[in-house]
């Protein structure tokens, strides 16, 4: 704790201010940004290929659809990974990108692939490119794609709605540093960025 004389000469105890956060690592941030890409590719195709519906485009729609949620889902454990090592490690401070809405993004993105991948192994639909099939993760003929394919376009919106919020709140913490990404040291007074005010003299 920090003892300064104040004004009237008399001592004022101030609380030292906490240490700034680390910034998120690199690499986590090239798998946000390819993740992110990916979702808003998935999201289009989706929309697409139920507009075509039937024939050579939604084909290809869908051949790529697939194949993107595969990747997807493998990100988003490469990432879920990461996090946990870069944290053991000490090079991610534990509260760094750490917010209620992140861990429904993660259900959401973990929930969406694995319910459309149970839908087409249930469909019996699991080619994709170069005459490349997915493994089964569901019996095929089960008779609950119809089921699983709405439960997966259903969460899929609701992921949307979860990639707004997150949107929302990562503008209000940008705004909040000033349009810059410099990060304030909490406690430190408004406009100062974390550097301790000047101390009066003492007569």
């Amino acid at each position: 704790m920090t003892i300064t004389a104040g004004i009237d000469g008399q001592d004022q105890r101030l609380a030292p201010p906490a240490s700034p956060r680390r910034p998120l690592p690199p690499i986590s941030r090239a798998l946000h940004w390819l993740m992110a890409i990916l979702v808003l590719m998935m999201f289009i195709t989706g929309v697409l290929m139920k507009q075509f519906g039937e024939g050579a485009i939604a084909d290809a729609l869908y051949t790529f659809h697939k194949t993107a949620g595969v990747c997807a889902l493998a990100l988003v454990l490469l990432r879920l990974g990461y996090r946990a090592i870069a944290q053991w490690q000490g090079r991610w401070s534990r509260g760094a990108g750490s917010h209620w809405v992140h861990g429904l993004l993660y259900l959401g993105l973990l929930g969406v692939p694995l319910l459309g991948w149970a839908g087409i192994s249930d469909f019996g639909a699991l080619g994709i490119y170069a005459g490349w099939s997915l493994p089964a993760i569901w019996p095929e003929g089960a008779g609950h794609a119809a089921w699983l394919f709405r439960s997966h376009a259903i969460l899929a919106f609701l992921l949307l709605g979860c990639v707004a919020i997150h949107l929302g709140i990562a503008l209000g913490a940008y705004i909040e540093r000033g349009g810059t990404g410099a990060r304030t040291r909490r406690g430190a007074p408004e406009g100062m960025n974390g550097a301790s005010p000047p101390r009066p003299s003492v007569p």
